[in-house]
């Protein structure tokens, strides 16, 4: 089987000859830790359903020497035409990982899921056809749809998938947005020419059962960067589809108030950095939100316990967002300068 390993174990390399014309297609998956193991199985046997065949998979893994011993076996068993191993023996932090990536693949299209996601089978097909038939596209956002943990969670709110790494757009066509989410998003590569990448300043270093850790946001900062500089949009692809698994502390509240206080300090940092119109995404958001609170008066009277419970989350989401950004505003506080690479915002 085709397979590589970047890291101090060795370096091989055996790569099967492609039959396909344009473009071919790297797909990354930044991975951390040994707990995700069983989700890392279920995408490796989403990707060896694919109805086209991936041409490049590159996981990147950090830190764990027992995942990474594991997705070694794993990969030399991979049903794709070239299969990579990145390892970093570094602190997790996913833009990071997605940085070292984008070093290791050759593909003409980059593309990022999360490891505890789950492709459609026609995942690979669906986005190579999309770049072959929309030449004015650098990126897409394919749709995240939640895989929960228990269907007692189904109550969350469509409004707020963005706060469990899900799309909550309902476009049946193809849209134009601001930016993916890391767990189904993809560009060409010239979106990485002139030396751009991920801002390290920005990205969560990883879920814990409290919420996530560190400021988040390295998928609109970037897309903000390529689109600006190369003149192609990014399009919400709802066919372009994958399942993400969301676990039950997620929905906890000290793990939305965590991750909503964090999302206001990078809204914060976004518009000092890159001007209000980079916000224009959440004015429209709040719109939405503001039109589905009064649409959710009829569920109130057919089962007011959910309608009480969804909006009574929303409005804490939303005051704590406001927090996060006016904490940030006032203290202007910002990435650290000493993390940033090449390629951050300038």
């Amino acid at each position: 089987m085709p397979y590589r390993s970047d890291d101090e174990h060795g370096d091989t390399d055996v790569t099967l000859p492609t039959t396909v014309d344009a473009p071919t297609i790297s797909l990354i998956v930044p991975c951390y830790t040994p707990d995700r193991i069983p989700d890392l199985t279920r995408l490796f046997d989403s990707i060896t359903r694919q109805s086209t065949r991936l041409d490049e998979l590159v996981v990147v893994v950090q830190q764990s020497g027992h995942l990474r011993d594991w997705v070694e076996d794993s990969l030399s068993r991979a049903c794709v035409r070239t299969a990579r191993l990145v390892y970093l023996d570094s602190t997790p932090q996913v833009s990071r990982a997605r940085n070292a990536g984008v070093e290791a693949c050759s593909g003409d299209v980059v593309a990022f899921v999360d490891d505890d996601a789950v492709l459609a089978d026609d995942w690979v097909g669906t986005t190579r056809q999309f770049y072959m038939s929309n030449a004015q596209a650098i990126g897409t956002a394919g749709a995240i749809l939640p895989y929960w943990d228990s269907p007692a969670m189904e109550w969350f709110p469509h409004e707020l998938y963005w706060m469990v790494s899900c799309t909550y757009w309902t476009s049946t066509t193809p849209l134009v947005v601001r930016n993916g989410y890391g767990a189904n998003m993809s560009f060409l590569r010239e979106a990485f020419g002139d030396g751009r990448r991920f801002n390290e300043a920005t990205g969560i270093s990883g879920w814990g059962d409290s919420g996530w850790h560190g400021m988040g946001g390295e998928e609109p900062e970037f897309s903000l960067r390529v689109t600006a500089e190369t003149s192609r949009a990014i399009f919400y692809v709802p066919t372009i589809r994958v399942w993400h698994r969301i676990g039950t502390h997620r929905l906890r509240p000290r793990s939305l108030i965590r991750r909503a206080f964090w999302e206001g300090r990078f809204k914060a940092w976004m518009s000092s950095t890159h001007g209000n119109a980079s916000l224009d995404t959440e004015f429209s958001l709040l719109t939405d939100v503001a039109s589905t609170a009064f649409r959710r008066l009829r569920l109130l009277v057919r089962h007011p316990f959910t309608a009480i419970r969804q909006q009574s989350i929303v409005a804490l989401v939303i005051l704590v967002v406001a927090i996060g950004y006016l904490d940030g505003r006032i203290r202007r506080r910002a990435p650290n300068p000493s993390n940033l690479r090449r390629g951050v915002s300038r």
